[in-house]
This record gives C-alpha cells, structure tokens and sequence, in this order.
C-alpha cells in the first residue's frame, strides 16, 4: 500500500486542521482513518517535539512524526486499544530515529566526508528558536550519546515516562533502560562538568 500525509503549514498555537491519507488499496478504512485524523490533530506537535529530542533537527523531526503517522495507519489493526496508539506512536519515533542514525552513520563512513550538524550553515526559525530556548551544551552533550542512551534520556527527563513505559517504547527489558540511562547520565556528567 502506498500512502501519502499532508498537513497544513503549521504555526505555533494553530490547531492542526488538514490531514489527508490517500491510500491505493480498494477497501476503505473510513473508521481508521477517522481516528488517525483525531489522533492526529491531538497527538502531532507532542510526537513532532519527542522526534526533534532524538534527532536534533526540525525538518527530520517533522519527516520522522509523518512516518510514524503513516506506519500506525498502516498497522491500524495491531493496536485496537485507543490508549495503546500514542505509546504505539513513541515506539514507532524511536525506531525510525534509530534507522536514521545508523544511515548517517552509514553514509558518513563510507563518504568520507564531514557531515554537518544541522544539514548545514542555514537553519529554520523553528531550529534557531529551539536552540535559544534550549541548553546548546546540553544538546550538543546528548548529540554525542549512542542512539539507545539518548532515546533513553529523552523519553525519561523529556517526557517523563516509566521504565516500564520507555522498555515498552524501545523494546528492551527495564533493566536495559537502566543501563542506557545510567549510562548516558554519567556521560553526560563528564561532559556536562559534574550537571545532570
């Protein structure tokens, strides 16, 4: 199935008020898509600002919370439960920041080259602006963690969930949580001077 998502431009404090799926299958899922428009306009920007912790850049953010949109629809029948679906969402974010980790990662050993933070010198106003709101240390210390650790961190000083919860999200046993986080706080506390 080939699905596209479009939303309208977003400004802070305006309410998302376009999703549109197009799907090339031949049933409808009219109650799914329904729901995933709800799910949607209530959920966007919350799954928007975790994508932007993971990967440190706004337009990758917003790519990575359209995906995650996308996969759910696709996966619709796996999460029947509506309390599931955000931490079916998180879950999704994470992985897809993981894959997109690993593909620079990937590219940048093998090209050789230096790669920018930041996709280079220009940077949008959302970037400028949440990186004025934000720590730079601290986003340029959690820049540095392995993806587990810093997805770790983010979903329990970001968005506050339980062990269990982020296990859930990464799909690890709480004791591997932990460690990443254990891991990452002592990183960071070197990097950082001794702050956590």
């Amino acid at each position: 199935m080939v699905m596209t998502m479009h939303a309208a431009e977003l400004t802070p404090g305006e309410p998302v008020t376009q999703l549109r799926l197009v799907a090339d299958n031949t049933r409808p899922r009219d109650d799914a898509r329904a729901a995933i428009v709800d799910l949607y306009r209530d959920e966007f920007r919350g799954i928007a600002r975790l994508a932007y912790l993971l990967c440190g850049n706004t337009e990758q953010a917003d790519d990575l919370a359209h995906d995650a949109f996308v996969r759910l629809y696709e996966q619709w029948h796996r999460v029947a439960d509506p309390a599931k679906r955000v931490a079916y969402l998180r879950a999704i974010v994470v992985n897809l920041a993981h894959s997109a980790h690993r593909r620079a990662a990937t590219a940048r050993r093998h090209a050789h080259t230096p790669v920018l933070v930041e996709g280079g010198a220009t940077t949008s106003a959302e970037d400028e602006a949440m990186q004025r709101s934000s720590r730079p240390d601290v986003m340029a210390a959690m820049a540095t963690l392995p993806d587990r650790q810093r997805s770790a961190i983010v979903l329990r000083h970001w968005l506050h969930m339980t062990e269990s919860e982020i296990a859930e999200a990464m799909d690890c046993s709480i004791g591997s949580v932990r460690t990443h986080v254990a891991r990452a706080h002592q990183t960071l506390a070197q990097r950082l001077g001794g702050i956590r």
